[in-house]
């Protein structure tokens, strides 16, 4: 399985949006500045925008691969 996680800082979302394109689920992950979990939730590889209304700017937004899903093509995930 191809490494793919990363980690989008609150402040470089304009309008609290996450945009993903991925043939797979992927673990979304939100924690406080404290690293306290916040919310947590799977994408749906028919969905490609989630709303993250709740974010604040201390927030940090981890995006995973899920173990057990093959991937095709690497996952484009942008903060909007």
């Amino acid at each position: 399985m191809m490494p793919f996680d990363m980690e989008i800082n609150a402040n470089e979302f304009k309008e609290k949006k996450l945009k993903v394109l991925a043939s797979v689920p992927l673990k979304v992950i939100v924690k406080d500045e404290t690293g306290k979990l916040v919310k947590e939730f799977d994408t749906q590889p028919s969905q490609m925008l989630y709303d993250l209304a709740f974010l604040t700017a201390e927030m940090v937004v981890e995006v995973h691969l899920i173990p057990g899903n093959p991937v095709e093509f690497y996952p484009v995930v942008n903060a909007i």
